[in-house]
């Protein structure tokens, strides 16, 4: 079976919906017991049992009949820290003595027959510490802080170790990755000379990675590895640039890769210094996972050293004292924090899925009873409207209210088109209509369509947010136009839409091309992902261009854009021209058409939301899907400012030059 998998984060939750473990540099394994006889078997399905005979005997003699595990396996050192270069150095033959070996158990998915991945994680712990207590040494039990997520990570860090891993504590266990699991490395840093760099390969431009290294005591340049990651579009092309000027035919490394091991390698003088992140240095003084952070232009390459060939021994730093973060974990004094309303939606009696006292009013007398949201009632709350997920109607009107500070300027002012689930996500109807009655803070707007006047649905509070979610909606989408002035839009978005086999990193590549275009013709863009699988790109523009001719614009737009790469995009929706391209859908831009606001929550299994992002988070690894309504909170917890903020400042003309250049004029 698949194991669950985390998502990377920047920074540590925080609050208590949450428990945090150590990190550990190991492989992940999960232990399968069967008739008492154990097995460990590999992320991929493979059986790793005859590589750690000495844990397969512990295991075997737990008292388990039949059970499944899920733990990593990775070496101790004595300080406290694990070491993934003595884990291989141990799987190369080299005596355990180096380190003591160890499989982390961390989660129990089956026992004795009963499946236990669908309860609580804290509950499966408990379990799983009872069981593996009395267990031989090389397996235990990995523990975990309650809350205090961020004082852990720092204490984590302080200590040496490789990182935490934060879950939700009261999350099943889902296979696959996610984000009720959460990664959080800490990464040392070093100043590194610029040696060279290799090609790019496949859709990537400018240069593959940077040749890095640092000076010995002896004053010899020592080669410390490619770091290929950290970079964004813009700087790849802008280092490129610079690198080629700096050409020479020899390597400057004393010890650099000769031969085969050096095709398509470039050496360049070596007067750059780049600041890089990193895990660790391996035996063989190389970086282990490096990113690229930027340039020095405050030292000379000359004093730049390389740490691991200033000591026979290793790095020149002092190792980390052997303490546990667990002991730093106490609780800290954080400032209350700024946004009311976004404290309100994880105050205690608020948090999602727990018991009685769930609502604004905290008025909740047990279940199928009403709930209130912003003023709002909310009926059967615990109706469950995502079933693969089990999120209720509550968390629903709970995810509008959280969002509502930044989503309100999105939709206020606007007519709206709605996808209604009254039942879940398996019985969904659009409806831009409003019939009947509706909350008083649901407003009816009147709409002239084909002769006929219409009535539309606009909302600009959290309450009328919080009402349409009591009506069932799960889809937010918004005209491109205000009630004020329908028939000039003062917005467009172009979609991006991927055909399944595309790369991720060619959407990332397609959206920042738009942007570089836009930027040409003097327009300024706004980005969100979908919660479906592309990304939105939205540029304000000033409302003087009606509906046919924005229309056209964005066509021409699109048009150019797909010219430049006529293998990579298609303006067509046919899925067979779409194949192994992404479609650039300008249709959204036309009277009467809608796109999805930004976040709006999605009828999609998942409770996918779709979320405004900054440009730069397009390098940190961000997914259209990756958003949802049960993670929305940690993304308002650390994500500052509105990433959209500016939005209405940024609005400007389409001139007569933009015109010109797509050929309009």
């Amino acid at each position: 079976m698949t194991p669950q998998l985390a998502s990377a984060a920047d920074r540590a939750p925080p609050g208590d919906d949450w428990i945090h473990e150590i990190k550990f540099d190991g492989y992940r394994l999960l232990c399968r017991i069967e008739a008492g006889q154990a097995r460990l078997v590999s992320r991929n399905g493979k059986d790793w049992s005859d590589r750690f005979p000495t844990v397969v005997r512990a295991a075997t003699s737990l008292p388990l009949e039949n059970a499944i595990l899920d733990g990593e396996i990775a070496v101790v050192l004595a300080d406290g820290r694990t070491s993934f270069q003595r884990l291989q150095n141990i799987l190369g033959g080299e005596s355990s003595q180096s380190g003591a070996l160890r499989y982390f158990a961390f989660d129990l998915l089956f026992l004795d027959g009963a499946d236990w991945m669908g309860r609580a994680l804290v509950e499966r712990k408990a379990r799983l510490a009872e069981l593996v207590s009395e267990g031989a040494d090389p397996i235990q039990f990995c523990d975990h802080v309650e809350g205090n997520g961020p004082r852990f990570y720092e204490a984590a860090c302080k200590h040496g170790l490789e990182g935490i891993v934060s879950k939700r504590r009261n999350a099943p266990y889902r296979p696959g990755r996610g984000r009720d699991w959460l990664k959080v490395k800490c990464q040392k840093g070093e100043e590194l000379v610029v040696g060279g760099f290799t090609e790019p390969a496949g859709s990537r431009r400018g240069i593959g990675a940077l040749l890095v290294g640092g000076h010995d005591l002896d004053g010899n340049l020592r080669f410390a590895g490619r770091v290929g990651t950290g970079f964004t579009d813009s700087q790849l092309e802008s280092i490129s640039r610079t690198l080629e000027s700096l050409e020479r035919p020899d390597s400057p490394f004393i010890d650099g890769p000769e031969g085969r091991a050096a095709r398509g390698m470039h050496w360049v003088d070596p007067i750059l210094v780049a600041q890089v992140a990193f895990a660790e240095w391996t035996n063989e003084k190389i970086l282990r996972h490096p990113s690229f952070k930027g340039f020095r232009e405050d030292k000379p390459a000359s004093e730049v050293m390389h740490p691991a060939w200033l000591d026979p021994g290793g790095p020149a730093a002092d190792p980390p004292e052997a303490a546990d973060p667990r002991e730093a974990a106490e609780p800290p004094d954080y400032a209350a924090p700024t946004t009311d309303r976004r404290q309100a939606a994880r105050s205690p009696g608020r948090r999602i899925g727990t018991g009685p006292g769930i609502g604004s009013s905290g008025r909740r007398s047990g279940k199928g009873a009403s709930a209130e949201v912003a003023g709002i009632a909310i009926s059967n709350p615990d109706k469950i409207l995502y079933p693969h997920d089990g999120i209720t109607k509550l968390e629903l009107a709970l995810h509008y209210e959280a969002v509502a500070p930044f989503m309100i300027p999105c939709v206020a002012g606007r007519p709206l088109t709605l996808v209604r689930c009254p039942n879940g996500i398996d019985d969904c109807f659009y409806q831009k209509h409003i019939e009947g009655s509706v909350p008083a803070s649901v407003r009816k707007v009147p709409v002239s369509e084909g002769g006929q006047v219409s009535e539309y649905a606009e909302v600009d509070s959290a309450a009328g947010l919080v009402a349409l979610a009591q009506l069932g909606v799960l889809e937010i989408h918004t005209w491109g136009s205000t009630i004020a002035d329908l028939e000039r839009p003062d917005k467009f978005t172009m979609d991006f839409d991927p055909d399944p086999d595309v790369p991720w990193i060619r959407v990332v590549e397609a959206v920042l091309e738009l942007r570089g275009f836009l930027g040409e013709i003097g327009l300024e863009s706004f980005l969100k992902t979908t919660g479906g699988k592309g990304l939105h790109v939205v540029t304000p523009v000033v409302p003087d261009m009606k509906w046919d001719a924005i229309k056209e614009f964005t066509r021409q737009i699109a048009a150019a854009v797909a010219r430049d790469n006529p293998g990579k995009y298609t303006l067509s929706i046919s899925k067979e021209k779409r194949k192994g391209r992404i479609l650039i859908d300008y249709l959204r831009n036309g009277r009467g058409a809608t796109a999805i606001e930004a976040w709006s929550t999605r009828a999609r299994s998942g409770g996918t939301v779709a979320v405004p992002i900054r440009w730069q988070e397009l390098a940190d690894d961000v997914r259209s899907d990756q958003f949802t309504i049960r993670n929305i909170a940690d993304r308002l917890s650390v994500m500052g400012s509105d990433p959209w903020e500016g939005f209405d400042g940024a609005r400007r003309p389409i001139t007569m030059k933009a015109r010109r250049v797509l050929g309009l004029e």
